[in-house]
């Protein structure tokens, strides 16, 4: 009889270890919220804001970036930018056409931008960008200048990247034909992730309006490197100092320059 009692009671205790175990299970971690930039305000200390941009998006890519003053379209191949259109509507006129190639990586090489007459430009012209690599970074992008209004030689220029170990830019010193140091930018970084990047791999492609310091490469480390750019200087003198507004998401709110602002971004944000 003992060993019939036994017999009978195992599956009941197997039974009651079972449902424990179903009672300890973990709940699932919540999905962090997806955020997309819907619009923002660009500054020009002290005149106030500029411009502004709303952006549209067709699924997960965006569309177009428009104001009061320009209308900026953008077409893809996957999940890389391969032109980029900005409309003058005061001017009623296409001001630059953008038109980019990228390798097997999906690494950027070859941008060609096309400036007509208008606000950015008083001639047409030709600009080819060429990227080279080292690794996964930046080495040298070559810069090509073509006045198409005359026959002048192309003004050939290279910029030399110089990457630190965690992958940001510390310098960018341009070169011109003869070797001559052209123009020469110094950056110092934060230890954050860089906030760009979560907004698109090729930031500098998805903000026309993100021109910071004026020349059309030396805004490239703030999409390209690891952590933020916290200053940059020329030639090594004057410091500018840069800061970051976050919001609880860290996405970045506000950017500023020696204390002003200069670029203010509010997001759609859904599970």
């Amino acid at each position: 009889m003992k060993k019939l009692f036994i017999l009978i009671n195992l599956p009941v205790g197997l039974l009651l270890y079972s449902s424990c175990q179903k009672q300890v299970t973990t709940e699932p971690k919540p999905v962090p919220p997806s955020c997309k930039v819907a619009s923002a305000y660009y500054y020009a200390s002290p005149n106030g804001i500029y411009d502004s941009a709303t952006f549209v998006y067709n699924g997960d890519k965006l569309a177009k970036a428009e104001s009061d003053l320009k209308l900026i379209t953008y077409t893809y191949n996957g999940a890389n930018i391969t032109s980029r259109t900005y409309f003058d509507k005061l001017a009623k006129s296409i001001s630059f056409v953008d038109s980019a190639e990228y390798d097997a990586s999906n690494r950027l090489k070859k941008l060609t931008v096309w400036y007509y007459p208008g606000r950015f430009s008083d001639v047409t012209k030709q600009y080819i960008y060429n990227f080279s690599y080292k690794g996964n970074n930046y080495d040298k992008i070559t810069s090509i200048i073509k006045n198409t209004s005359n026959s002048s030689t192309p003004d050939t220029l290279q910029n030399i990247f110089q990457i630190d170990a965690v992958g940001n830019t510390q310098s960018i010193v341009t070169l011109d034909k003869e070797g001559n140091v052209y123009d020469s930018v110094h950056y110092s970084y934060d230890s954050n992730p860089n906030y760009f990047k979560k907004i698109d791999n090729n930031f500098f492609l998805f903000d026309a309006n993100f021109q910071m310091q004026g020349s059309y490469l030396h805004h490239l480390p703030y999409s390209i490197s690891t952590n933020n750019v916290t200053s940059f200087s020329y030639f090594a003198n004057t410091n500018y100092q840069v800061n970051y507004l976050l919001d609880s998401l860290k996405n970045v709110t506000a950017v500023n320059v020696n204390g002003s602002p200069y670029a203010t971004y509010s997001y759609n944000c859904h599970q």
